[in-house]
């Protein structure tokens, strides 16, 4: 007869648990106060050898499909991720669009105001040949050249505000050509990332398959611990022994305890990480 025992500790839920909860058979909840004890019934046929090498069968398949579970969600967060830096280029060439809008308002204005000097001037050069005296003939010509004046401010700031008009249209036109080229890409990827989803899919459902068989030649107590286990130790259950450390947790192990792991009686659970111990043959 052999018995399992050995110390599993109380984990806290993680993303590996929800994983096995969803793929993995129902298992018992285990009662630490059984560890130890006389467990004919379920165990006394058990080879805990052959159930060990079972179980790093069992661990290999879970680590394949831990990261391929890992690989598939990534994959959607990968695309929107491409998505939002394209809408932001977007946004960034509507921006300058814009922009470009903006300054056409402000060049419209000027080219009013600068109408609206002209017809003035016109108007001063009208009322220049009905002055008497020359007095009031100097006070207007002064008085036309100060709006001249101003109107050669006003054609500058034109002349300035239509060289930004070309520069920030330059931008638009090159932003185009680029984000055209980029959501060319944007689609590719998406194609690709859709494909390497279905993969994934398909991968996952064989691995998934081979661990429902496997799983269901392990004996229910034992595959109850590694289960327990596993869901709080990120995908590792069961871990060599090397160097006299566990390699779980690097720390090293009592000759006792790897004494015990030899002799191939229990299940030896690891004082400190709690994982299942082992030694390779």
């Amino acid at each position: 007869m052999h018995e399992v025992r050995g110390s599993t500790p109380l984990v806290p839920t993680s993303f590996a648990s929800a994983r096995l909860q969803r793929n993995c058979p129902e298992s018992p909840a285990l009662d630490r106060s059984d560890e130890g004890h006389n467990k004919e019934s379920t165990m006394e046929t058990v080879n805990l050898g052959e159930q060990i090498k079972m179980l790093v069968e069992l661990q290999g398949l879970d680590t394949q499909i831990f990261k391929l579970e890992d690989e598939l969600v990534a994959i959607p967060e990968e695309i929107k991720k491409e998505e939002d830096r394209f809408k932001e280029e977007t946004a960034h060439l509507k921006k300058l669009e814009d922009g470009v809008k903006t300054l056409q308002v402000r060049r419209k204005e000027r080219e009013g105001d600068l109408k609206a000097k002209e017809d003035s001037i016109k108007k001063l050069q009208t009322q220049l040949y009905q002055l008497k005296t020359n007095k009031e003939y100097s006070a207007m010509q002064e008085e036309i050249g100060r709006v001249k004046a101003d109107n050669s401010l006003i054609e500058e700031d034109i002349i300035k505000v239509l060289d930004e008009i070309d520069a920030e249209n330059k931008k638009i036109a090159d932003e185009k050509c680029r984000l055209k080229t980029e959501e060319v890409k944007l689609s590719d990827n998406k194609k690709r990332l859709d494909e390497q989803a279905k993969r994934v899919t398909k991968d996952l459902e064989e691995l998934r398959k081979q661990r429902e068989a496997l799983a269901g030649k392990v004996d229910k107590t034992v595959l109850a611990k590694y289960e327990k286990v596993i869901q709080g130790k990120d995908g590792l259950a069961v871990v060599r022994i090397a160097q006299e450390s566990c390699q779980g947790c690097f720390r090293i192990l009592p000759p006792q305890v790897i004494n015990e792991v030899r002799q191939k009686k229990d299940l030896i659970f690891c004082e400190n990480c709690s994982r299942i111990l082992y030694i390779e043959e």
